[in-house]
């Protein structure tokens, strides 16, 4: 089952159906949209059977994660880890892999809850999953999330062209202490 992950500043509780319009609300944002959906306003029936994918991943220790600042008791966005699916097609390599998703309220960009949700991604993902291998993808314009992939310790694996832009692939090995496994 998904723990709750704690951060310096942020908890980031399993995911729920009753955040269903909160997470319409973020995914719709135009600047989040930008870079997660492509650019395209997704239904709340669409965000919905998101959620619903995502819940379904929840045995496995996998899927989406609302991140609450404790200071403002607020949602201030969402992270998860996912099977890699779409990105796949586009870099084969990727295939099999599980892949980190951060979403942010642009209210709160650059205070670095981003790396913080991030790390938690992480942590949980070599240490309770045992994960020793996860893959990232952006988009190329999307220099704010290359640069915090980089930052974690993700290594470029290249480009390769995407639904929109060019996606950048990346690849994550555990830090040999840990005691995640080759999967």
């Amino acid at each position: 089952m998904q723990p709750i992950l704690q951060t310096p500043r942020l908890d980031l509780r399993p995911a729920a159906l009753a955040d269903a319009d909160a997470l319409w609300a973020l995914w719709t944002d135009p600047a989040v949209r930008r870079f997660l959906w492509d650019d395209r306003v997704i239904s709340p029936i669409e965000a919905a059977d998101t959620l619903g994918d995502c819940l379904a991943l929840a045995p496995k220790g996998l899927g989406l994660w609302v991140a609450e600042a404790r200071d403002a008791d607020a949602v201030v966005g969402c992270a998860g880890l996912l099977p890699v699916s779409t990105a796949a097609s586009y870099d084969p390599r990727l295939a099999g892999l599980v892949e980190p998703l951060v979403a942010l309220t642009p209210a709160v960009w650059g205070r670095g809850y981003a790396g913080e949700m991030l790390d938690a991604l992480l942590a949980h993902a070599a240490g309770a999953l045992g994960l020793a291998r996860l893959a990232a993808v952006t988009d190329v314009p999307n220099v704010a999330s290359d640069r915090m992939l980089q930052r974690a310790g993700f290594d470029v694996l290249g480009e390769v062209p995407g639904p929109r832009y060019r996606l950048r692939t990346y690849l994550w090995h555990a830090p040999p202490s840990s005691d995640a496994v080759e999967r």
